[in-house]
């Protein structure tokens, strides 16, 4: 089979409430060969950020001179944006060669191909992709909460490291902001060192903290100071014990992210003898970008964030009051009907001039007449516009005013449906 035809047939659901799931996923991963014992594993869980963190620290690790694999997820345009190798997309064919050997492996213990679910065909193709190219560093970001991820088949992991943990996917993770930490905290593994975002809310860090006492991983903390020197449009600059860093990235909670990439380097530095010197951490810094992460067409004006939870949402607005816009931007904005949108909408609708209603690409979405209706009921005097989202930024651009920028924001599949991004 191409590519293609092998991933239309892949199960898109989630199977993290079937029993011993990660038990059975840790089995394949035995049969398979165990490949992530030949490399170092850096495993990355938590609410927002995930994204950012394993894209600095790969684009560091890269300017190190150092082999790295880097599972992500989720995609916004390409599915293959999930695996990168050595800085690049993995190719369709290395692609269907771990495949076939993971399909191999599954019939000769009668198993089918839908025994597994599409995250976790995508996790174990990532592994077995790193393990043929010999990464030495392999980046793999959880994809839901921690304990019963697929993610935690992985039990040999160098290093876990935790961005901000905050509320999301409270259906499937718990109703609070213990619980949700509870469950992330459950991808810890004997062994390991821990990290942490340094600004957790007290109780989260002390959750962590207790995993990692309770299973024998070693919490390590080290203090960053992370100073904001400008963010504006064009990036984000930042100092770092009197050296001066310039990201690809834009946001100032950033910085947060910056503290967790700070720790993993320097647990590599002081456990594993490597050194990453101030000029190399620079090129890398500089080289991180991110699709659909802030990412801003300057020549447009237009800002593409998928903001698909409130922290995110929050993080969206500091950056525009950072920005100083002397004209309130135009809002292209789809949500799922499975977040907290209701709150997600009372924060925007004061940063914005009027809003252009869409349905993303999802069966979970909320239709943009539902979602023009309830913007209607939380501030009546908004203008809101419901529009096909592959017509979207055409009709944006037709209403905006002179110097208005334009974001389109509320879930990565939005992003997919309004399109544009890398025009």
């Amino acid at each position: 089979m191409t590519y293609q035809e092998i991933q239309q047939q892949l199960d898109k659901s989630w199977r993290v409430f079937e029993p011993n799931r990660v038990t059975f996923l840790r089995q394949v991963l035995s049969w398979i060969g165990s490949p992530e014992t030949t490399m170092r594993v850096i495993q990355i869980a938590g609410t927002n950020g995930k994204g950012s963190t394993g894209t600095m620290l790969r684009e560091i690790l890269l300017a190190n001179h150092d082999s790295v694999g880097h599972f992500a997820s989720p995609a916004v345009f390409d599915d293959r944006e999930q695996i990168w190798l050595n800085g690049s997309f993995v190719s369709e064919n290395d692609w269907v060669k771990a495949y076939e050997t993971l399909q191999y492996v599954l019939r000769a213990h009668g198993l089918s191909d839908n025994a597994l679910s599409y995250f976790e065909v995508w996790t174990l193709v990532a592994l077995l992709v790193f393990h043929a190219h010999g990464v030495q560093y392999a980046i793999v970001e959880a994809g839901l909460g921690g304990l019963h991820d697929a993610t935690h088949m992985l039990t040999s992991s160098t290093i876990i490291a935790y961005t901000e943990i905050g509320l999301d996917h409270q259906n499937i993770l718990g109703a609070t902001i213990q619980d949700i930490a509870q469950n992330k905290a459950g991808l810890m593994t004997t062994g390991a060192a821990i990290v942490s975002d340094l600004y957790q809310p007290e109780n989260v860090g002390l959750i962590l903290k207790t995993q990692a006492e309770k299973i024998g991983a070693t919490w390590f903390e080290q203090q960053i100071d992370v100073q904001v020197e400008d963010n504006t449009t064009h990036g984000l600059r930042v100092k770092i014990d009197g050296d001066s860093y310039s990201l690809g990235l834009l946001g100032r909670f950033q910085a947060r992210n910056l503290s967790v990439v700070w720790q993993i380097l320097s647990v590599l530095e002081q456990h594993f003898s490597v050194a990453f010197a101030s000029k190399t951490r620079q090129i890398g810094l500089a080289r991180t970008h991110l699709i659909g992460r802030m990412q801003v067409n300057h020549m447009q004006r237009i800002l593409w964030d998928g903001a698909h939870n409130i922290d995110a949402v929050h993080a969206l607005i500091d950056t525009l009051n950072d920005w100083r816009l002397t004209v309130k931007p135009l809002l292209i904005l789809g949500v799922l009907k499975d977040k907290n949108y209701r709150h997600m909408i009372d924060l925007l609708l004061p940063m914005v001039s009027q809003v252009i209603s869409v349905t993303p690409e999802n069966p979970r979405a909320l239709s943009a007449d539902d979602l023009a209706t309830t913007i209607r009921e939380r501030q009546i005097t908004m203008p809101v516009t419901v529009i096909n989202p592959e017509n979207a930024l055409d009709i944006a651009k037709q209403l905006r005013q002179q110097n208005q920028y334009i974001i389109v924001a509320g879930s990565f599949y939005t992003l997919r449906a309004v399109g544009g991004l890398n025009d």
